[in-house]
């Protein structure tokens, strides 16, 4: 299993703590496909309520074969938040296969640490053609950690 990281997953994140709102956008760009339980990381920062994720996906995929979940992580490998696999969308989504917009639907949630929205692998994709692009959009309110 790999960790695969969207552009500006490892670099810090801002977070004014005024309870403004603001969009998150970050990109992943396959070199090569990814296989059955690599993640595609997008890092969220700690104090964020996320209310809106959006995922705008190229063909990621020669063949019909690829399908993901999207939940999150704790960046911090010890930390005592339980990871959820597929808290935004359930394991078996196919919009990679030809491309297209993922829209999750989900209760706003806030994070007290930073955490990584993951896009976790179930069926590796049969190949890909060229670079395909995965955008994360996420719309958050800056409250700040407790």
């Amino acid at each position: 299993m790999s960790s695969l990281k969207a552009q500006k997953a490892l670099a810090p994140q801002s977070m004014r703590v005024d309870g403004t709102a603001r969009f998150i956008t970050d990109k992943y760009v396959a070199a090569a496909a990814p296989v059955a339980a690599d993640t595609i990381d997008f890092r969220i920062p700690g104090g964020s309520e996320l209310c809106t994720l959006e995922f705008y996906l190229d063909d990621a995929d020669t063949g019909t074969a690829f399908v993901f979940g999207v939940g999150y992580r704790a960046v911090d490998s010890s930390s005592s938040l339980a990871t959820s696999a597929a808290y935004f969308a359930a394991a078996g989504q196919t919009t990679g296969q030809a491309g297209g917009r993922l829209e999750c639907s989900f209760k706003p949630i806030k994070f007290e640490e930073d955490v990584y929205i993951q896009l976790l692998v179930g069926t590796a994709p049969a190949g890909i053609a060229g670079a395909p692009e995965i955008h994360m959009i996420a719309g958050i309110n800056q409250i700040g950690p407790k």
